[in-house]
């Protein structure tokens, strides 16, 4: 799908980090020293924080607009993919020490401002279903790009998290199908790879098996998106199978890096992500800035 330049109504962009990214002590390489830095990035370029739900409210609205005078918005929308526990809870690195989880950032951002500065700040965490899936990733994490403590990517903070307001909780697939996985939910054993999702019964195992599973872990307060493993999609996911899926996916997302336009499809919305599309506050600010 090609790039098309936001409107005045379609000024709307979303973020994704990593709170398991931490293999430094400097930004580029540290989601945790990142994200509360791009808070104030973020605010002090004008854009709303807003919960997932709105955003896609919003983009719909846009989407269907025709023509004549519209409301111009800037809106961001924070996600975090993979689901370990450093989310929502503090922990420490064996190597950089004490790191601050994202929901700490964005409640020491509501301390520090006030609920008037940023009123519907939320993030959305996509996480993975399948406990051994998870566990696998605990023991076989890259330590170029991630760390990953044991027990981090437990799901008992899932529901505690969603009812606090600021954390939504999302579907990022049954097991990624993750290369380290002695099986995966898949017909073919097809790892690393999303776009080979090709059938009713593989998008089931990956997509609505995750689905009930998070809607039960998290007492039937999960939210109806979905973001693509590694960012992969393809013409079936996006055209046949998810607009019709059951559990019913409200809105899915990639990782191309540009705005939300308003000929978008809603199961294949663009982000960024952080550490690869941008790597400095000033980066950052050079993103959001084409749209301020």
């Amino acid at each position: 799908m090609e790039s098309q330049a936001p409107t005045a109504a379609t000024q709307m962009i979303v973020l994704a980090y990593h709170s398991h990214h931490v293999v430094g002590d400097d930004y580029a390489r540290n989601d945790h020293i990142a994200f509360p830095i791009d808070l104030r990035v973020i605010t002090d370029l004008g854009f709303e924080i807003v919960p997932l739900d709105v955003f896609v409210d919003a983009w719909e609205l846009a989407s269907a607009a025709q023509g004549g005078a519209q409301e111009a918005v800037k809106l961001v929308a924070l996600t975090f993919d993979d689901g370990p526990v450093y989310d929502v809870a503090d922990f420490v690195h064996p190597h950089f020490g004490a790191q601050g989880s994202f929901l700490r950032a964005m409640r020491n951002f509501r301390a520090r401002f006030g609920h008037e500065v940023q009123r519907g700040m939320n993030a959305t965490s996509f996480v993975i279903a399948s406990p051994e899936a998870r566990r696998v990733m605990e023991a076989t994490f890259d330590g170029d790009y991630t760390y990953l403590g044991a027990g981090s990517m437990d799901d008992a903070w899932w529901r505690p998290a969603a009812e606090t307001g600021l954390i939504g909780i999302a579907n990022h697939s049954w097991d990624h199908l993750h290369p380290a996985l002695p099986t995966v939910a898949h017909s073919r054993q097809v790892r690393a790879d999303f776009r080979q999702v090709l059938s009713i019964e593989d998008a089931d195992l990956q997509i609505a098996a995750a689905a009930k599973f998070i809607a039960a872990k998290t007492a039937g307060l999960a939210t109806p998106f979905f973001a693509y493993p590694f960012g992969h999609y393809n013409d079936f996911l996006v055209h046949d199978y998810l607009p019709g899926a059951s559990p019913r996916i409200r809105a899915a997302f990639s990782v191309d890096p540009r705005a939300a336009a308003k000929e978008d499809n809603p199961w294949c919305l663009p982000r960024y992500v952080c550490g690869d599309d941008w790597k400095s506050p000033d980066a950052l600010a050079k993103i959001l800035a084409q749209f301020a």
